[in-house]
């Protein structure tokens, strides 16, 4: 049991990756996550298939939906095409598309850990795995409140997660770990050489390895520099 609700991890855990829990339930659910591995596979699961979903409307590169008119166009259109063969040209044409749908999926997809941490980001949840390492930063002067903090696994990588909010409601997150974070797709590396930046729909993501790896993401580009500000420069994480 979880609470008053019978035990359904592939219920409960949909309804934690999509956002529609209710806060109470919410963290009652992150506290049984701790101890439940059968329902923390199954969150893990739904936040890489979330990130798969996104991916695939990334799918056909411009220009391909009218090269393939432009070729079934000009085909040869016998007048009568036994029924068999026909079946089995559509079979062909559709496994072609799916396979270059599939290498486009791979080829557009974030690494796993940044898609995990946008995902927490986006629904603004985060699976405990434990308190966190370090200390929550204050952002107060920031004008930035702490909600939560965490020790989470995204998707097989460890890290401290912080999540700040401002007096208008809006979230940013801080992501701290032991080891570099994977670079995210389509990112530009920083003038200073100090890490890597990105957009992700809606998402800024900013990311460093000084004083401590880190990642910031946000809805609110002007919500990332204070934080990423106080990271390098206040010396809460140097040793």
């Amino acid at each position: 049991m979880i609470g008053r609700r019978t035990h359904e991890p592939e219920l409960h855990a949909a309804e934690y990756v999509s956002g529609e829990m209710r806060r109470r339930e919410r963290r009652r659910f992150e506290a049984h996550l701790v101890g439940c591995e059968e329902c923390w596979q199954e969150v893990s699961l739904g936040w890489k298939g979330r990130g798969l979903a996104e991916a695939s409307r990334e799918v056909a590169p411009p220009g391909l939906r009218d090269e393939i008119r432009a070729t079934l166009s000009v085909a040869p259109r016998p007048s009568r095409v036994p029924r068999r063969l026909a079946v089995g040209a559509a079979a062909a044409v559709l496994v072609a598309l799916s396979t270059l749908g599939a290498f486009s999926i791979i080829r557009h997809r974030q690494p796993d850990a940044i898609d995990a941490a946008i995902t927490a980001v986006r629904t603004e949840t985060l699976a405990s795995r434990g308190p966190s390492t370090h200390a929550p930063p204050d952002l107060s002067e920031e004008g930035l409140d702490l909600v939560m903090g965490e020790r989470v696994d995204l998707a097989g990588f460890t890290s401290d997660a912080f999540m700040y909010r401002d007096d208008a409601g809006e979230s940013v997150f801080l992501f701290v770990s032991g080891a570099r974070f994977p670079t995210a797709r389509d990112s530009t590396s920083r003038p200073d050489g100090m890490g890597w930046q990105a957009r992700s729909g809606r998402m800024t993501l900013v990311c460093g390895d000084r004083p401590v790896n880190y990642l910031v993401i946000s809805e609110n580009p002007s919500l990332v520099g204070p934080v990423e500000h106080m990271v390098q420069t206040s010396g809460f994480f140097v040793a």
